[in-house]
């Protein structure tokens, strides 16, 4: 009988062992999993919840910290009794000013509205699911303060800053060919070609960030600024300023797409860059069965004088540095569409619904030859929209970002480094110099995009243009000194596409380039400048060349 009973106590010991043991598991899984049951609905800060319940320290995270590669604070999370949950989203005065605040984003908990990289790295900033680590499990369980993920962007501050104040004086005003607008909406993206880092990526015109915050705040007259604030910015869809032009912009690119066209020709075989074109085959093309392409700038006198652009037979080299529209449609045509396409796609541009783009860690806009339908109907890619496309016209849409992914691709010999601007996240009380930055040099593709020998001629023609073609005629607006002389050993190409009013001002750069006359190594920064309706695109070469006399003497550190 006594043996029973302690066999029935012990049993039931057991039993009450157990039952507390799953009662526990389960407390705990609730406490730190968020969840009722595994798969089940978010418990706090989830859609069935009050707004009050979503409130650090308690029930969420602080949401992290935004740095530049030098630990500069972007953004930050500080105290604020008067805003909701006892803290305010603050952007440094830096980043509104620079047009970095595009890019970053906005993040307002009152209304949800979230956006740029504040958005694309909400989870690691705000440490939800994949972001948390076991620190904050604890404090989780403990009920003790959390703390989101800190994101390290490669921005250099100090570059940001120097591009956005050259934006506007080093353009050239006064000429009836050049800039006449005044701080036409446009960006401007600094790149290390030889790893993917954006060093700096500007975009006009900006936006306060820290004015959308208000809606945050518990004071009626600030929340109504706030409310007042982001019905100007959101309705503004002329000026966008919240659209990040420099990747989410996507325009005609003019001229500096007939880089494009010069790397299928190259690297096809299809011409060398010593390629001859007689007087007729240069200034006028007539596509078989289409339109007919003139080489108007000829025609109407812009190069009359110059002994480069009136002797014949032109090379390609120079028809690319007096960039003549008629010998690009008519070498897009002898390429053909099907390999010229292929080339457009290997630098992530869709044509149709072909194509992938290149990954980019930021909200972006593909790139595009032609759209995949016009009016429920897929799209006929013409002889003429060949030609067209070949001189940068037609129905192109670019993003300046895919320039520039181009123009790195040229600086490296044709490897494409995928571009990126996170470059570490460091978790809560760790250091940065503690943490691995995110791996650079990812190859879109897995290998070389085109063959070095046709970068390396690119190259070539991208010095022709600054020391004889379109950009030799440009002088500082404060030096008086031509670009070829400045010392930076600048290359690139040009463009002036064609829009209602005035066009749009392109300009794509390398420096150093390795083919100019005591140029020394190769290139280590690629800088693409657009402007909308900022009229030629020789306007905008210095706007360049002053960013990388900044970068020559003033290098960035890598961390």
């Amino acid at each position: 009988m006594n043996t029973n009973m302690n066999i029935t106590i012990r049993r039931l010991a057991n039993a009450f062992i157990i039952l507390f043991l799953i009662l526990s598991g389960i407390a705990a899984y609730v406490q730190i999993g968020n969840q009722a049951f595994f798969g089940g609905p978010t418990l706090v800060g989830g859609d069935n919840v009050t707004l009050s319940r979503q409130c650090p320290p308690v029930d969420s995270p602080l949401r992290g910290r935004i740095l530049d590669r030098n630990g500069n604070v972007i953004a930050q999370s500080v105290p604020d009794s008067t805003y909701r949950c006892g803290y305010r989203r603050q952007y440094a005065d830096w980043v509104i000013s620079s047009g970095l605040a595009p890019l970053i984003g906005y993040y307002v908990l009152t209304t949800n509205q979230i956006g740029g990289l504040e958005q694309q790295y909400d989870e690691q900033l705000g440490s939800f699911n994949q972001g948390e680590t076991l620190g904050n499990d604890v404090n989780r369980l403990l009920h003790q303060p959390r703390f989101g993920n800190d994101v390290y962007l490669s921005i250099d501050m100090n570059t940001q800053i120097k591009a956005a104040q050259v934006y506007e004086p080093s353009a050239i005003h006064g000429g009836q060919t050049c800039q006449h607008v005044d701080n036409p909406p446009g960006s401007i993206i600094v790149e290390d070609p030889n790893t993917g880092q954006i060093i700096a990526m500007v975009s006009f015109p900006t936006f306060d960030p820290n004015q959308l915050v208000q809606l945050d705040s518990r004071n009626a007259k600030v929340h109504q600024a706030g409310l007042d604030y982001a019905k100007q910015v959101f309705s503004d869809t002329s000026g966008s300023p919240t659209l990040n032009r420099a990747a989410q912009g996507v325009y005609t690119p003019g001229s500096t797409f007939k880089a494009m066209t010069l790397i299928a020709a190259l690297d096809s075989g299809t011409y060398s860059l010593d390629k001859g074109f007689s007087f007729d085959e240069a200034t006028k093309f007539v596509v078989p069965q289409g339109k007919t392409v003139r080489w108007e700038d000829f025609f109407n006198g812009t190069w009359t004088g110059v002994p480069g652009a009136n002797k014949f037979p032109m090379t390609l080299e120079n028809g690319f540095a007096y960039s003549d529209n008629a010998m690009f449609a008519r070498a897009a045509s002898a390429v053909g569409a099907d390999t010229w396409l292929n080339y457009a796609r290997k630098f992530g541009i869709l044509t149709g619904s072909q194509g992938t783009p290149v990954p980019f860690d930021a909200p972006t806009q593909p790139s595009r030859v032609y759209p995949a339908l016009v009016n429920g109907k897929p799209f006929e890619f013409t002889g003429d929209n060949l030609a067209d496309s070949g001189f940068g016209q037609g129905t192109l849409q670019i993003s300046p970002l895919t320039m520039a992914e181009m123009t790195a691709t040229v600086a490296t010999n044709g490897f494409l480094y995928e571009p990126h601007v996170v470059h570490k996240i460091v978790p809560h009380g760790q250091t940065a110099s503690s943490v691995l930055p995110i791996p650079d040099t990812q190859a879109y593709s897995g290998g070389p995009v085109i063959r070095p020998e046709s970068a390396q001629a690119v190259r070539n023609a991208f010095w022709a243009v600054t020391d004889h073609g379109t950009a030799f005629f440009s002088v500082h607006p404060g030096t008086g000194v031509r670009l070829k002389d400045t010392g930076t050993f600048i290359g690139g190409k040009t463009g002036t596409a064609q829009v209602e009013d005035d066009p749009h001002a392109w300009y794509i750069s390398l420096a150093p380039d390795d083919q100019a006359p005591g140029a020394s190594g190769g290139a280590q920064d690629i800088i693409v400048v657009q402007k909308e309706h900022g009229n030629e695109g020789a306007c905008q070469v210095f706007v360049a060349n002053d960013i990388y006399l900044y970068l020559k003497n003033n290098p960035i550190k890598n961390s």
